[in-house]
């Protein structure tokens, strides 16, 4: 088998080379790391543009001069542009090597963009968006991702739209250029019939003296979990119905990948298909039927559709519905499974026949999977999928409420029919049969260990059950959305006093009876509450699981809070209030988070204030809770040794009485109102140590920017850390300094703590910005950054052995929106993290001029201290305007070799 070099040249330009000598021939890949779905609004369709224009003409390469060249080599010129990336490529005899690595980058350094031609091509493609809006297929599909997608750029066609493609101009082409078409931004992937060790130096010649740049990543919307099935209908000039059902399902570095693949193969691909052959030759229902699972870098869509008569639309829906739900209830023939795996081991077989099938893999695997190894893996995971496995992971996806319906009718069609309305409503019934039908005829399935099920009770709260029989346990976790994001300054501490209270006592229980009750079962209850979230929590012995949840269940569903237990509640927590000052590094993070977010919830105190805590009587806690958590809003996360449909048929019997849903409590995402320039806070306190506290605004829970965050702060954190080794081991400056980043529902923050002694405060904050600016400045290494990788993994999975824990894992995760497998992917998020990523976060978060610095010092500087304060800012300034100076000198260099500019990751 030929192996493949994977190198990296000084200016972030990354190369894979593959030899392969059975024909003379050569192919040449430039995957650039921007699509579609990078693009503003107002550009949407400008990544597609390139792949018209770059080969169009260059600096030295008249307009038409690349095609003739190409041609005349006897080769083949030709580009793709998708949602995460654009691709160009050549291939040609390989005699003329040469001339097509000199073609691709000088194309990919220097294109022209001349206006004429660029006037010409935006006219060509305006021609294509009109193609577009005439073809059926391409109608059907769009109105399907539309749908499917309500704020993830996803939802929009990758060519663009007529209203966005002719406002486009040269300048706006050009300064997208040098903002992605950066080297750090491109990985130049070249296989066949060629020496790697000239190669190398020709690849070098041709792009070293390329500037290197950080690419910017454009911010993606994140998808909100869809929580309805949705439907929608368009009409056309057609004669043929198209019909698509589409289930969002985790992006391309999943474990459920590999199943969903082949579950996609066994339901719509190949003539012995189910759709195939059920639904298009037995009952000959439709002209056409098939099936996909895409899974792009972002969470994508498994897709089953058809083409038919449009009056057999009612009956192919059904059947349509009938057979992707049966995947979801039974498990699939051993045969069948076998034939899906024989399909993509022939495939990738076959795609590694021409040598540009071969560059094509490699590309994907680099940029979109994130590593040349993930063939391998992906291979194992394919291998190692069994019936129960993948009726597993369908079913998680599968779903009603996570159905897209798309249908493209004639218009005399629904006219005839009343409206679209009335036929998407007739669609959702339909939708709702075919599911009820499914699970009467549900194969039973013997619980595996660490399967998860989720349903929803009638009174909407989620329920997720895991087995776990390894030990004789049950841990259970009821959250809600809320926490201090969901207070103000009137009724600050609201939730803390509430979580302290709501198993203190029921309507037939008293808190001590509670405290009697729970203890007899071996077990413990308790409320909690967060920056985000409130609940309580549960764990017992198995042989009490129903005892648990029945008591559990009572106190969610009838807190007494007595006027005596709030007192007395209140009493402790007032107390807790005046002891927080003897902790100082807590009063310099209060005093950090008053100054980051001086408008957002999250700046309040967790516990409250007096004042607040003194105006919290029991009718206003009481209705806060009611308000706040109804039953609808609830996940109830059980994990142990239990049998999940007997504890999932207890929970919908307990919480038969909350009724139907009522009105979702509505929780707006709060803007942050982080500060605009640098800002300092400073306290006095009677303490042998300064506590420094050197934060940023951070991310979200949904951001894929919290790996290569967290990644970052196990490089400064821990006794191997920088921060460690540098300001503890070698300087002797700080017993205690750590640097995280911490998440929210809104966005969090990154920040660096130290306690030192007074005397070396000005030192020690420098230090700390001296570790930080490094990582700006430099690339981490191969070993540090694979060490913290292999940390972070190995902390995770260290920290979900207790069922405790991964209970309140499933819970919080599907709460916020995540889907609760989300834990599943923390590892391959964590392990894809490349150092490219590190420094593009550290660029793009650890920025001076948003740092916030909080500290509480024994003293009031002192003039000595005020004075090397001044040296650090006017050092730090020094240093801001040398970079300045030297972006700027890079943006001329960047013009006067056509164009370049910054990065991004794409598939």
């Amino acid at each position: 088998m030929p192996s493949t070099i994977r190198y990296q040249l000084d200016n972030g330009l990354t190369v894979l080379l593959e030899e392969n000598h059975a024909t003379p021939v050569v192919a040449f890949q430039a995957w650039v790391g921007v699509g579609s779905a990078d693009e503003p609004e107002e550009l949407a369709g400008i990544a597609h543009v390139f792949e018209h224009m770059l080969f169009k003409g260059t600096a030295r390469r008249g307009v038409g001069q690349i095609a003739q060249e190409v041609e005349g080599a006897g080769g083949d010129i030709n580009a793709w542009t998708a949602f995460d990336q654009t691709v160009f490529h050549v291939v040609m005899a390989s005699r003329y090597f040469d001339t097509g690595l000199d073609i691709i980058a000088d194309a990919l350094q220097h294109s022209s963009f001349d206006p004429e031609e660029l006037s010409r091509e935006l006219k060509v493609v305006l021609e294509e968006v009109k193609q577009g809006e005439d073809t059926p297929s391409r109608i059907a599909s769009q109105a399907m991702f539309a749908a499917a997608y309500g704020k993830h750029p996803y939802r929009r066609p990758v060519i663009g739209t007529s209203k966005t493609v002719s406002t486009f101009r040269r300048d706006k082409l050009v300064d997208f250029f040098r903002r992605y078409y950066v080297p750090s931004n491109i990985t130049l992937v070249v296989v066949g019939d060629f020496d790697a060790a000239k190669a190398r130096k020709k690849i070098a010649a041709a792009w070293g003296e390329a500037s290197a740049a950080p690419a910017p990543r454009a911010p993606r919307r994140v998808e909100p979990r869809q929580k309805a099935p949705r439907v929608t209908v368009v009409t056309g000039d057609v004669r043929e119905a198209h019909l698509a059902v589409a289930f969002h399902v985790p992006p391309l570095r999943d474990d459920d990948t590999a199943p969903l693949d082949l579950a996609a193969i066994i339901l719509g691909q190949g003539d012995s298909s189910r759709l195939q052959v059920e639904v298009k030759r037995n009952r000959q229902l439709v002209t056409e039927a098939w099936a996909y699972s895409y899974s792009p870098r972002d969470p994508g869509l498994l897709v089953a559709g058809a083409t038919l008569p449009p009056e057999r639309t009612d009956e192919a829906l059904d059947a349509l519905l009938g057979e992707t739900f049966r995947i979801a209830t039974a498990e699939v023939t051993p045969e069948e499974l076998d034939k899906a795996k024989a399909i993509i081991e022939s495939d990738a077989v076959y795609q590694k026949e021409t040598v540009q099938g071969t560059a094509r893999k490699l590309g994907f695997y680099e940029t979109v999977a994130g590593s040349l190894g993930w063939e391998a893996e992906y291979g194992r995971a394919i291998r190692d999928v069994s019936p129960a496995r993948l009726r597993a992971a369908v079913a998680r996806y599968v779903q009603p409420d996570n159905a897209t319906i798309a249908l493209l009718l004639p218009k005399a069609v629904v006219a005839d029919a009343g409206g679209k309305a009335k036929i998407e409503a007739r669609l959702l019934e339909r939708l709702d049969v075919a599911w009820r039908r499914a699970r009467a005829n549900e194969q039973p399935v013997a619980p595996s260990d660490g399967q998860v099920f989720r349903e929803v009770l009638p009174s909407g709260a989620r329920v997720l059950v895991m087995r776990d029989p390894s030990i004789p346990l049950v841990a259970m976790r009821a959250v809600w959305v809320g926490g201090l994001r969901a207070e103000d300054e009137r009724v600050n501490g609201v939730t803390n006093l509430l979580a302290s209270l709501v198993t203190r006592g029921t309507k037939t229980k008293s808190g001590d009876e509670i405290a009697h009750e729970v203890e007899s079962l071996a077990g413990s209850i308790g409320g909690f509450s967060g920056r985000n979230s409130f609940g309580l929590r549960a764990e017992v012995l198995s042989r009490h699981a129903s005892h648990g949840l029945g008591l559990l269940a009572d106190c969610i569903l009838h807190p007494a809070f007595s006027e005596g237990e709030v007192e007395k509640e209140r009493r402790v927590v007032l107390e807790e209030l005046r002891a927080q000052e003897d902790n100082v590094s807590s009063v310099a993070f209060r005093l950090f988070l008053q100054a980051l977010y001086p408008k957002h919830p999250y700046r309040l105190d967790q516990l409250g204030t007096p004042e607040s805590v003194a105006g919290l009587s029991r009718r206003k806690l009481a209705d806060y809770y009611k308000r706040n958590f109804p039953v609808s809003q609830m996940t109830l996360a059980i994990v142990g040794d239990v049998d999940p449909q007997k504890v999932i048929a207890e929970a919908r019997a307990l919480f038969a009485e909350a009724g139907a849903p009522g009105k979702e409590v509505a929780r707006p995402a709060s803007p942050p109102g982080f500060p605009t320039e640098p800002v300092q806070a400073w306290k006095h306190a009677q303490k042998q140590q300064a506590h420094i506290v050197l934060g940023f605004p951070g991310t979200t829970v949904a951001d894929r920017d919290r790996f290569p965050l967290e990644v970052l702060s196990t490089i400064l954190s821990g006794q191997g850390g920088r921060l460690f080794v540098e300001l503890r081991d070698k300087r002797g400056l700080a017993y205690r300094v750590s640097a995280f980043s911490l998440e929210g529902v809104d966005p969090g923050y990154f920040a660096v703590y130290m306690a030192t002694s007074p005397e070396n405060l000005a030192v020690a904050e420098q230090g700390i910005r001296d570790e930080l600016h490094k990582l700006i400045d430099h690339v981490v290494g191969t070993d540090e950054l694979e060490r913290a990788k292999r940390y972070l993994v190995g902390a995770h999975d260290i920290s979900l052995q207790r069922r405790s824990a991964l209970a309140a894992t499933l819970a919080f995760h599907e709460s916020y929106g995540l889907g609760w497998d989300e834990y599943r992917r923390y590892g391959a998020g964590i392990l894809a993290v490349t150092a490219a990523d590190v420094q593009r976060v550290a660029r793009q978060y650890l920025d001076d001029k948003k740092a916030v610095l909080a500290v509480v010092t024994p003293d009031q500087p002192s003039p000595a201290l005020a004075k090397e304060r001044a040296a650090t800012e006017t050092k730090a300034a020094a240093r801001a305007e040398a970079l300045r100076k030297e972006q700027h000198e890079a943006l001329l260099a960047t013009k006067k070799h056509g164009g370049k500019r910054h990065h991004k990751r794409r598939r």
